[in-house]
């Protein structure tokens, strides 16, 4: 019995052996760099397929939220039109009611996985990934942290899934139909977000039967919403969901939990007054026309150094000269930001420079519709910094032409104001205009060069 127990396992380790080797040879038939060639190949393939181009879904940093980029493969070059970000931005419609585009080379190839790479600078695409982006200057290294560069996650003639091979953001690719221009896809989607955007809104609905109070708030030129509420403890909770937005509404780049509910993107319908959930009817965001009062004080505005009117601009500048040797062995102090507003949970005035991070808080009243705010000091709410910078470098100047002032207020865009200006009732040359997008204080970055 024991040698017919040994024959049998050793016929079963030669059957295993067997069974192995031919799921190897299975597997294995080809070489890793024909696999390769096969997998550029049918990229290649793929990205031609699509006679109109292709419609891409591009987020760079989820912050900003995601916009709609068209595409078409000729040859070695790529054409490429998009929505336009910021004033730089060569992209959108032009006077002649086209898309703006611009072409530039591209390449497939093999680099730890199938890689495309728009390895030519193109103004429109690669305006997302430039570092010192004219438009964005609050983060002059990476710009808005967009990618050139992508692995093919998966390429059919239905989509193309891609990452970016440095942010390993999650980028869409969809054909264009033959009969849809691509004009139609910027011109939707701007009318959809024109229709849509409020500064806030409320989680309600049927479905929401919580006791807590969710508010929601999209600023300026970003397409992220932020759901703030306290859950069972009393704590503050943040949820950010970036989004794009199509002609029938908006998409989020992945679902969110909210309080214990899942949301998913929002449908346009057909009232401003709320906004339905795609993946439940049941909750929607009932939508809140903030006066601009209101606005200031429930956001954090940025102050630019070109946009501060006569009155105050001396006093920024005898600031500025007093700063250029207040640092440690009297080195300048540069200031990177100015705010006003809601700074966390503070009403204050602040700044970050490149030793500090000073703020001074302040008491406002507002007129019954919001279009006037008076501003009043707070010295109370201050902390060490703002209180030397107050004291020694003249910061009290400079807070003297906002504190004990009454300004109106105008914007833009009352629903979402990418900027607001605020003109002082009794001295007109007192004017400050701040932003809700983030941008260092000097527009001229050659005052950074030194740090």
């Amino acid at each position: 019995m024991k040698k017919i127990y040994v024959i049998l396992a050793a016929c079963m380790v030669v059957l295993a052996f067997s069974a192995c080797s031919m799921k190897e040879g299975d597997t294995f038939d080809k070489t890793a760099s024909e696999r390769s060639g096969e997998d550029v190949a049918n990229v290649d393939k793929v990205i031609r397929s699509a006679p109109n181009g292709w419609l891409i879904d591009y987020y760079g940093d989820l912050n900003f939220g995601g916009y709609n980029v068209m595409v078409k493969f000729d040859g070695e070059f790529a054409t490429f039109a998009s929505e336009k970000w910021g004033p730089s931005h060569v992209a959108g419609i032009g006077a002649d009611g086209k898309c703006v585009t611009t072409t530039s080379h591209f390449k497939i190839e093999q680099s730890m996985g199938t890689v495309i790479s728009f390895d030519d600078f193109n103004e429109t695409f690669h305006y997302y990934s430039m570092p010192a982006n004219p438009d964005y200057t609050y983060d002059m290294d990476d710009g808005l942290y967009g990618d050139f560069e992508f692995r093919v996650m998966k390429a059919t003639n239905d989509s193309i899934i891609l990452r970016g091979k440095k942010h390993n953001n999650k980028i869409v690719m969809t054909p264009i139909p033959a009969d849809k221009s691509w004009e139609s896809y910027i011109t939707e989607a701007d009318e959809t977000e024109n229709y849509m955007m409020s500064r806030s809104y409320t989680l309600a609905g049927p479905g929401y039967t919580s006791d807590t109070e969710v508010t929601v708030t999209s600023n300026g030129g970003y397409r992220r919403f932020v759901f703030t509420y306290k859950d069972e403890k009393g704590e503050k909770q943040t949820v950010t969901a970036p989004y794009i937005v199509k002609a029938d509404g908006y998409y989020f780049y992945r679902p969110v939990e909210v309080n214990g509910y899942e949301l998913d993107g929002l449908v346009k319908g057909d009232t401003q007054e709320y906004f339905k959930f795609r993946n439940n009817p049941d909750l929607q965001l009932d939508t809140y026309l903030p006066t601009l009062a209101e606005s200031i004080v429930t956001g954090n505005w940025y102050m630019r150094y070109g946009s501060v009117g006569d009155y105050a601009k001396p006093k920024w500048d005898a600031m500025l000269e007093i700063l250029k040797t207040a640092g440690k062995g009297g080195q300048e102090i540069k200031i990177y930001t100015a705010t006003i507003g809601l700074s966390g949970d503070k009403l204050c005035s602040s700044m970050s420079t490149s030793s500090d991070a000073p703020y001074y808080g302040f008491n406002y009243e507002a007129n019954e519709d919001g279009t006037q705010i008076k501003f009043t000091q707070l010295s109370t709410v201050s902390n060490k910094a703002g209180k030397d910078y107050y004291k020694k470098y003249g910061w009290n100047a400079v807070l003297g032409c906002v504190y004990g002032h009454t300004f109106t207020l105008t914007c833009d865009n009352q629903r979402r104001p990418v900027w607001i200006k605020m003109t002082d009732v009794n001295e007109p040359t007192n004017v400050i205009t701040v932003y809700s997008t983030p941008s260092y204080f000097m527009e001229d970055q050659s005052y950074y060069n030194d740090n």
